[in-house]
């Protein structure tokens, strides 16, 4: 099971036959931070491009700041306006949705999860997003994958999750 925790940034883990894969002296899972445009928006971490810049509150916040000149004071902000249909915000959600789809891909493609779990504060607005980005992403996945890899809300229980991936781990 793979799970992307979307909130200020996008971050992400990997829990494979009951243990936590956290990489190379627990550095692994960094999602956020896999190139989606080479030129892309410049991310905090000092790359360009990072999905994080296009799906995650500071890239929704940053982006929306760039293109109106306007910043909001919160992702509620955002999604709000999305809500009420504002073409800027629109916008950009689709291309979030994009780089969130093609993220996933490569993570499906590339370790064969049998779910991905979306977690954090963005989740609370699932129904904006959710069955937009599980369309796109079997468009773009193996037809095989499609039949059994599930995409799924888990709501805000990221820390719940990775803690409890963590006892599991210290207890063997």
């Amino acid at each position: 099971m793979v799970i992307l925790t979307l909130g200020t940034g996008l971050g992400g883990g990997w829990v494979y036959q009951g243990k936590l894969f956290d990489g190379y002296k627990g550095s692994g899972m960094e999602a956020g931070h896999v190139t989606y445009l080479p030129n892309g928006p410049l991310c905090g971490c000092g790359q360009r491009g990072c999905t994080e810049t296009y799906f995650s509150a500071s890239g929704f916040l940053n982006r929306y700041q760039e293109k109106t000149g306007n910043s909001l004071n919160s992702a509620e902000e955002f999604f709000d306006r999305n809500r009420k249909g504002e073409t800027v915000a629109s916008i950009l959600l689709n291309e979030g949705i994009e780089a969130l789809a093609q993220l996933c891909r490569g993570l499906i493609h590339t370790i064969n999860p049998e779910k991905i779990v979306f977690t954090g504060g963005l989740v609370y607005s699932w129904d904006l997003f959710g069955n937009s980005l599980k369309e796109r992403i079997q468009e773009l996945i193996f037809p095989i994958f499609r039949t059994y890899t599930q995409i799924l809300p888990g709501g805000n229980i990221s820390g719940t999750l990775g803690a409890a991936a963590l006892c599991m781990e210290n207890q063997e």
